[in-house]
């Protein structure tokens, strides 16, 4: 009989299923041609930098929490890949996804939050502490976002 190493935990973790839920739609997507983890997210291609934030909330509204750390950490990706790209896991529901450039019209400098609503059939609405997007997101951008080119329009 074969045990697991100490490191593995037996059970699945939160992070697990929802990151994972987000990244099986990146790796089925035929212009994906690699993804790595890379500090507190994924290399996609290369070049393309992931970051993860999930909510187990089953129903819209959905929140997300963003200290300073997380805001600097985005900022620093964003001039160092071509393309930085934040995917919002809503639940079950589907992933919102947003340009790093968009953070500093939703968020405050010091950190905030953001939150995505969705009615059925809908696109998500996203807004944060400071602001909100003048465009909805669709629910199929997810995962084609990543494979745009950086400055296009994603709407």
């Amino acid at each position: 009989m074969q045990t697991l190493p100490d490191t593995i935990p037996a059970m699945i973790e939160k992070l697990e299923f929802y990151h994972g839920a987000a990244i099986v739609r990146i790796v089925e997507d035929p212009r994906c041609r690699s993804i790595v983890k890379h500090g507190s997210g994924y290399v996609v291609n290369g070049n393309r930098l992931l970051v993860l934030k999930y909510t187990t909330k089953a129903h819209s509204p959905w929140r997300f929490t963003f200290s300073l750390e997380d805001q600097t950490s985005i900022k620093q990706a964003a001039t160092d890949f071509q393309l930085c790209v934040l995917g919002l896991v809503c639940g079950g529901d589907g992933v919102c996804a947003i340009r790093s450039d968009q953070l500093s019209i939703l968020l405050e400098d010091g950190g905030g939050w953001l939150a995505t609503k969705r009615v059925f059939n809908g696109c998500y609405a996203v807004s944060g502490s400071r602001g909100s997007l003048d465009k909805k997101i669709p629910l199929n951008q997810w995962p084609g976002i990543l494979f745009q080119e950086a400055g296009a329009d994603v709407h």
